[in-house]
Formats: structure tokens, sequence, C-alpha cells
């Protein structure tokens, strides 16, 4: 499926307007009747549009919103410390918290997938 660039679609829009002001200046008699009938309906789709993605109403867009922090598992080791494993756009992180600085290593895939399903487990 081929889909058009915003830039196609912008001159797209403006053809169409173009063609629209003509259209409505042959039937008016006027370019300046026509210009506010173009302005006119283009404010009021604006406004409709608008209204239309305040109250969630819009078109699931193409690129889903993932997070870019999520917590996948937490442990205590005692009161003061913990481990926490967590990621952050796509990559995983081992955090040691407790009383001193917090410890952060990378940590490989296979060890993310693994807590991953034990947390799936557990649930």
């Amino acid at each position: 499926m081929n889909t058009l660039a915003p830039r196609q679609k912008l001159i797209a829009l403006g053809i169409a307007t173009g063609l629209l002001t003509l259209g409505a200046a042959a039937a008016s008699g006027s370019f300046t009747s026509a210009a506010r009938i173009v302005l006119g309906t283009g404010a009021i789709a604006g406004l409709v549009a608008w209204a239309i993605r305040q109250k969630g109403l819009a078109l699931p867009s193409r690129f889903a919103r993932t997070p870019r922090l999520q917590v996948v598992q937490k442990i205590g080791l005692s009161p003061r410390t913990g481990v926490a494993l967590i990621e952050v756009d796509g990559r995983s992180f081992l955090i040691v918290h407790g009383d001193g600085a917090p410890r952060i290593r990378r940590v490989s895939s296979r060890a993310a997938v693994m807590a991953q399903a034990l947390k799936e487990e557990s649930s």
C-alpha cells in the first residue's frame, strides 16, 4: 500500500483549495466571496477535526506509543536495598539500589526475556 508523504498531501490540499476557490468564484461572481466561502469551510472543518480529537474519536495512528521506560521486575533484598530490572528504549538494565549510590548494569536481552517470563508466571 503506497501512502502519500506529508509534502504531497499539502500540495494536493493546496491544489484542491485553489480549485475550490475558482469554482466558488465562478458560482458567486466575485473572488472575495469565494475566498470567504473557502476560509469559512476550512475553519469549520478544522473545528470539527479538533472536536473529534478532543473526544478521542480520532482514528488510531500507525505508530503505537510505547513507554520509553518500563519496570519489568522489582525485588527487595532487605528493607533498605533492592534490585530492579528496567527497560529503557528497548535496552535492559539491572539497578541495585540501597544506602549508597545505585549501581546500574546493562543486561543481555536473554536475561530480560527470562525475567519477563518469570513475572508472567507469578502473575
